[in-house]
């Protein structure tokens, strides 16, 4: 339990570890050794935690949407019969503003390499960064799903990395932790917008013409991601308990926390912004219409905080397409009980499914690159896990993903087979499931 009245020391501290958390929890080339095609972290990784067969293009994009330019990355099946090196380099965009090496991040694809148009289209899948974050924060899982036969296609939110790190005085604090706040409403209109751009990729004229399969079609996201994913299909915004949660200064969630420092004496003027900014007509104080795109299929939501806390039993009820779990049960962050539990509870899903690691932490989805490290050692409390082996964290979390978006955007009964209780018997995770 923290208080939420000190704002000044809380809203440092939590921009310094967010900051540090998010720039080393990146993926590093050299995880992965031996054959590019076919390892996973560790040599025991499981089945679907193994790297595809297909070679991984990466390219950037950048789309204007009204009067904002939507910028990010694509991942996905590329040709490469001269045996290229998988290798790229990330550009975080913060090099002018911290050491160099944490802004270059190497990853395993090739950049702008032609996609293999000749087994595709491959489903889509949007990724969604956490709060003040960046998109290559898990760029491991998106090569993965690329050589697995996905595209993937993740955008720098309304809150990033940078923002973050430029916020030095009050005013622009204030401006960071209201950028979070919108990104209640503009982050599923991110998804959307980024989809509309995805049809317009593969079209006939597109430069992905005949790559993406905009019919099948899934959201994924951890932490703040994760509660993005799960508004990008209908969870419902709820703000009628919020009021009580202030008042208790519980921390729930960072989100949730900077309301309350932000707007605790004037709830439903937040309210009324929110709804103005996202175009729909409502009355603070009540259930809110969806925000959710119905072009999308299934979802992944790993570790979900922040607007997970607004949304309330009635409005995960809304929720009704296959929806994969991910819970950390000593999660310092996203506070399981206000935000994965409920969520997992309560949606409305037919088909749904919880992977548990029993004693990790939020910080388990990322990767710390050992460069990073090894120059400032300061940093390896915030990009690791005092229980867990994060190279088998990463193993596990590529296999869960991947066997379900297979089962679910492909059809695939071998992959769903290896998401039945039976075959889930992993050391440390525990797992339930509606469906497989």
């Amino acid at each position: 339990m923290v208080s939420i009245r000190n704002k000044r020391i809380f809203f440092g501290l939590v921009i310094a570890a967010l900051s540090l958390s998010a720039l080393v929890l990146i993926p590093a080339a050299g995880a992965q050794d031996g054959d590019p095609e076919r390892t996973g972290f560790r040599p025991d990784a499981p089945p679907y935690g193994v790297r595809g067969l297909y070679p991984v293009g990466f390219r950037t994009f950048s789309v204007e949407v009204g009067d904002r330019l939507l910028e990010g990355g694509i991942w996905y099946p590329g040709l490469n019969p001269d045996g290229t090196e998988e290798a790229v380099t990330y550009d975080l965009g913060v090099g002018d503003i911290l050491l160099p090496i944490v802004s270059a991040q190497a990853g395993r694809a090739i950049l702008d390499v032609a996609p293999d148009t000749a087994n595709g289209p491959y489903p889509l899948v949007f990724s969604s960064h956490g709060l003040n974050g960046q998109i290559y924060f898990w760029a491991y899982l998106h090569e993965h799903l690329a050589s697995q036969g996905f595209v993937v296609m993740a955008v720098w939110h309304n809150d990033t990395l940078r923002g973050s790190l430029l916020a030095s005085t009050d005013e622009q604090q204030a401006v960071v932790m209201q950028a979070a706040i919108d990104g209640l409403v503009l982050r599923p209109a991110d998804v959307s917008h980024t989809l509309d751009y995805a049809e317009m990729l593969t079209g006939s004229d597109g430069a992905l013409a005949g790559v993406i399969d905009t019919d099948r079609v899934a959201a994924i996201g951890m932490s703040y991601g994760g509660a993005t994913s799960l508004l990008a299909v209908g969870a419902r915004l709820d703000f009628r308990a919020v009021p009580e949660l202030c008042a208790s200064d519980v921390y729930a969630s960072l989100l949730s926390t900077m309301v309350c420092q932000a707007h605790s004496a004037d709830l439903p003027g937040l309210e009324a912004h929110l709804m103005e900014l996202a175009g729909v007509d409502g009355t603070p104080g009540q259930l809110w219409p969806s925000l959710g795109d119905s072009r999308i299929d299934a979802i992944v939501a790993m570790m979900p905080g922040g607007g997970s806390v607004f949304v309330s039993a009635e409005g995960y009820a809304n929720v009704e397409v296959p929806a994969l779990f991910m819970k950390s049960c000593n999660d310092e962050i996203s506070i399981p009980a206000y935000n994965v539990d409920p969520a997992w509870e309560y949606t409305g899903s037919a088909s749904k499914s919880l992977v548990t690691f029993e004693n990790a932490g939020h910080a388990i989805g990322g990767y710390c690159d050992p460069v990073v490290v090894q120059t400032i050692p300061a940093f390896f409390p915030s990009c690791s896990d005092p229980v867990w082996d994060m190279d088998r964290a990463h193993d596990l979390i590529d296999h869960f993903v991947t066997a379900f978006l297979l089962a679910e955007l492909y059809g695939d009964e071998e992959a769903a087979a290896a998401l039945s209780p039976d075959t889930v018997q992993f050391p440390g995770i525990s797992y339930e499931t509606t469906e497989f």
